[in-house]
This record gives structure tokens, sequence and C-alpha cells, in this order.
């Protein structure tokens, strides 16, 4: 009998939460690098960074997730813009961006950003969405197929975070995954409420404030410098938390995957109550020539949590994919640089995992049915 393995390459915590990137843009001057412009019928607002003059090179395109801007990818825009030009965009109703005309949607996110790289006559780029920026990677990749290079799905696998803003399986869902269940909804209250300037300073400042609002997006919310944490906070209050939540909960688990021509990686997170690793393993089953990585001691801001180890693995996917004029081989799988620990590689560990609630479902314990994890509708 075959031996049940995780689906994944883990890279170990080394010291490293919380550190600030060795690759830093605190002195980049992003004032300079903001604009905005007309499309879809709203106006978008974005940053467009390239270190130096690297023209010609990788095309990075950003998109945060629920209560987010663009700030979010702040730890790692400079290491990306060491590579080519990075295009970080407030997603419609968030940050300084105007709000969508018509209904949210997923599909209506995408078509926008693919307007903004057409406007802005980018090549196809390396997408990089997180948390609900993983369903809308999909989105612009399957949609979009011409503009779209790769796509990097950053605590993006968030089928349970999905079924609840839907209200669907919401039995099921608080018996096998009590903390997403609780972290949804934790998440749309906090990220809808604006915070006062006092408050915002009141909770930086304080440990235990940090632990009571923080706890479903960091693993230990005390831990990180205080400039991340405002990131975070600054961004509460969006006009575009409650109707992008309900665009969320339309979504079905596994929906598009099965149409993917382009190369993926998808990195998640041991402590991740929002996209916890059951949804990984689901998403790597679905997608099998899928790379997978999981930060081990991070929980949902992965990137700003561990940003070092977060470039380090999406520089090494980067360094896989074909050069310019190459043909990419379709959802390429980068080879393992070394053999796992004996620890992770059986599922079993992630039971115990803080942050998880049901242990990872591999392809070895389990069929394809339709590119959907067993037991989803």
């Amino acid at each position: 009998m075959r031996a049940d393995t995780t689906p994944w390459r883990s890279v170990p915590l080394a010291g490293d939460y919380g550190r600030p990137a060795r690759t830093t843009g605190r002195d980049a001057g992003w004032a300079g690098h903001e604009h905005d412009l007309a499309v879809a019928g709203s106006r978008l607002h974005y940053l467009d960074y390239t270190a130096g003059h690297r023209q010609g090179q990788d095309v990075f395109v950003l998109a945060h997730g629920l209560g987010g801007r663009w700030q979010h990818w702040s730890e790692n825009i400079p290491a990306l813009g060491q590579r080519g030009r990075v295009i970080a965009v407030d997603l419609p109703g968030f940050g300084r961006s105007g709000p969508l005309p018509g209904r949210y949607s997923i599909e209506a996110f995408a078509d926008a950003i693919a307007e903004l790289c057409r406007q802005l006559r980018l090549p196809p780029a390396v997408f990089l969405g997180h948390s609900l920026g993983g369903p809308l990677a999909v989105r612009f990749a399957t949609r979009h197929p011409a503009l779209t290079k790769a796509i990097v799905l950053v605590a993006g696998t968030v089928d349970v975070f999905a079924e609840t803003l839907g209200g669907r399986h919401l039995g099921r869902n608080l018996r096998h995954h009590p903390r997403t269940v609780a972290s949804t909804y934790f998440e749309v209250l906090t990220a809808a409420l604006p915070a006062p300037g006092v408050l915002r300073r009141q909770v930086n400042r304080g440990p235990a404030l940090r632990r009571l609002l923080l706890w479903p997006y960091l693993h230990r919310p005390a831990a990180l410098p205080a400039g991340s944490v405002a990131v975070l906070l600054d961004g509460a209050g969006a006009r575009g938390v409650l109707p992008t939540a309900l665009a969320v909960g339309r979504l079905r688990p596994g929906e598009g995957l099965d149409q993917l021509r382009c190369p993926v990686l998808a990195i998640g997170a041991d402590h991740d109550a929002i996209s916890p690793l059951p949804g990984l393993a689901a998403f790597a089953q679905a997608v099998p020539a899928a790379h997978t990585v999981v930060l081990e001691g991070t929980g949902h801001m992965l990137m700003l949590e561990r940003p070092d180890a977060f470039n380090t693995e999406v520089t090494r996917f980067l360094d896989h994919l074909p050069r310019e004029g190459e043909t990419a081989p379709p959802l390429m799988r980068l080879p393992h640089p070394a053999p796992r620990r004996a620890h992770q590689d059986r599922p079993g560990p992630a039971r115990g995992m803080p942050g998880n609630d049901s242990t990872p479902r591999t392809p070895a314990a389990e069929p394809d049915q339709g590119h959907r994890p067993k037991g989803k509708p």
C-alpha cells in the first residue's frame, strides 16, 4: 500500500516570523508610483513600481483580499520589482479605488483588472492574489488567458470561507471547520467597520488588543512590526467589503479549475484559519500539476508575517517559468529541492495543527470527483 503524503512542500520556521523583508521599500517613495485610471465605469487606483530600469522583464499584477489595499504587498513589491514591473491594485470599493457601477462579482473584478492591463499595454503577467484574490486569479486566468503568464494563490484556497459567506452547508462546516466559520464572520465584521485613528493606535500599541482583534489574520499578532499592523488596520471600513463578501458567497468550490492552462503556485500556511490546509489539499487534488507550498508557523497574512520566505518561494517559482519565446508547459509542477522531513510526509500532523479543523485529504486517500473535494457539493 502506498504511504499517504502531503501534497505540498513545507518551509520550516527559521526565526523569521515578523522580520521585515531584506529587500525593503521603506525609502521607495510609493506616492510617486501611485496612479488612477478610468476602468470599467469606475476609477481604479494602483501602484506601478519597477526597481531601476528593468523594462522587458516579468510583469506582476497583485490583488489583495477582503478589507485589503495594495499596501498589503508592501513587503513583497521591492523584491518583485527587482525582477520587473509591479502593478498592485486597489480592488473596486477598496483603498482609493471607486466602486463598481453594477453588482459586485469576482468576474467583474477580473474583467476590470484585465481592462487595466490592456490600457497599460502589459504583456502576459504573473497574477498574485491573496485570500479572495485566489479565486480572482483563477477567474483572471480562465477569462483572459492571453493576459496571463502564471498565477499565484496566496492563502487563496477559500472554499469554506465562500460557503460560509453564501450561507451554504453551515451545519457541516461548523462541525468540521468551526474556526474557519468564526474567522469568516469576524473578518467581515472587522473589515467592514471603520476604525477611528485612536482605536487603530491603541490596537497597534497593545499586544492584548492585537490578539483580540487580529487573531483570524495573524498567527502571532504581538510579534508583527507596528508598520505591518498599521497596514492591516488602515484598510478597515472600506465600502466594498459587504458587496464583495456577497460576491464571494456566490462562488462554488472548484469552479474554473479544470480550465486552467497556465503554471500555478499555491502558497498556504499551517496556522491559517481562513484558508486552512484541508482547502489547500483539496486544491492540490483538483489541480495536481500545481506547485503547492506551506509556510510553517504562519497565519493568513503570510506575505507580511514571513515576507522573505514568501518572496523566496515566489522567486523559485518564477525561475522555473519559461523565458520569452519559450513554450510554457501547461500547469508546470516544480521538483522538490530536497526530501521532506519524516514528520511532514504524512497528513496526520495537520490534525494537531492549531488553526486546522480537519485532516487534509490527499490524492492518495481520495479519488477525483470533478475537481471537488469529497463531501463538497
